[in-house]
């Protein structure tokens, strides 16, 4: 049996729907299975990685985890600490980790720190381990919609990096292989796009997809912080995102053939995710 914590995210929609698609025996963990449909052959428990007794029932006659746990605070990885205490005692074997390429790059903010010391605690739980570290999301680029929607224009920020986005398919694919074959353990991946790609680069491919133009407007830091603001999303977070963006300038245009060397498979492009998901862009 496999456990998919994170099971309604991004990435981990993507993998109950490969998991389940093979039949492999699977329980798909969230806080609120009530509002949550999958297929039949899914089990859905409810689960919270800040409430360690729920763990126990989640995890009972299982063998692998998937690990996202939703965040991490100034107290550091303690979810991890309660999901591998509750894995320790219930008998899996092995843990895969949802982690950041910002940690193979030394990358000192918030975010990367977070997960570095979530991979630590998962390293030293003396199970077996899998660390994968995605560059930076496709799925990024809902951020962009509604100003694309009511302007056609699509903001970036002065100094973001150009970057070779992954695709959370892409993701789960290799977390589905890596949760199903032997030979991952205590191996670290990195996965990206096969492409690097600018905001203008971006702008271009979702004006080809609606076919009418979009422009592409750079905003100064200061610029950014203060419609973030207006918007009620600034603070920390946005202060940890921006200074993450920061720094990955310096690697996260690099491609790593890992998506292609474990599924078999050339990465989805971003033009396969804008022609997917066009419709939020109308």
């Amino acid at each position: 049996m496999i456990l998919i914590t994170g099971a309604t995210g991004n990435v981990g929609l993507e993998l109950v729907g490969l998991l389940s698609a093979d039949e492999v025996p699977l329980r798909a963990m969230t806080r609120n299975p009530a509002k949550t449909s999958f297929g039949p052959n899914v089990e859905v428990v409810k689960g919270d990685f800040d409430d360690p007794e729920s763990l126990d029932a989640a995890l009972a006659g299982v063998s692998r985890v998937f690990v996202v746990p939703p965040g991490y605070g100034p107290e550091g990885p303690v979810q991890e600490r309660a999901l591998v205490a509750a894995a320790v005692k219930a008998g899996v074997r092995h843990l895969v980790k949802l982690s950041t390429s910002g940690v193979e790059f030394a990358a000192t903010d918030a975010i990367s720190t977070g997960h570095r010391l979530g991979e630590e605690v998962i390293k030293e739980s003396g199970l077996a381990w899998t660390i994968l570290r995605p560059g930076t999301f496709m799925v990024n680029l809902y951020g962009y919609a509604g100003d694309i929607v009511k302007e056609r224009t699509m903001y970036t920020t002065e100094g973001d990096p150009v970057s070779a986005m992954v695709h959370p398919r892409d993701i789960a694919a290799v977390a589905s292989e890596v949760l199903t074959s032997d030979g991952h353990e205590g191996r670290t991946y990195v996965l990206t796009g096969a492409e690097a790609l600018s905001g203008e680069d971006v702008a271009g491919i979702v004006s080809e997809a609606l076919g009418e133009p979009v422009k592409h407007v750079q905003r100064t830091v200061e610029e950014t912080q203060a419609e973030f603001d207006r918007r009620g999303w600034g603070g920390p977070r946005l202060a940890a995102l921006l200074e993450l963006k920061r720094q990955s300038a310096e690697w996260d245009w690099k491609i790593f053939d890992t998506v292609e060397k474990i599924t078999g498979a050339q990465p989805l492009t971003m033009r396969d995710w804008v022609n997917e998901n066009v419709g939020i862009f109308r």
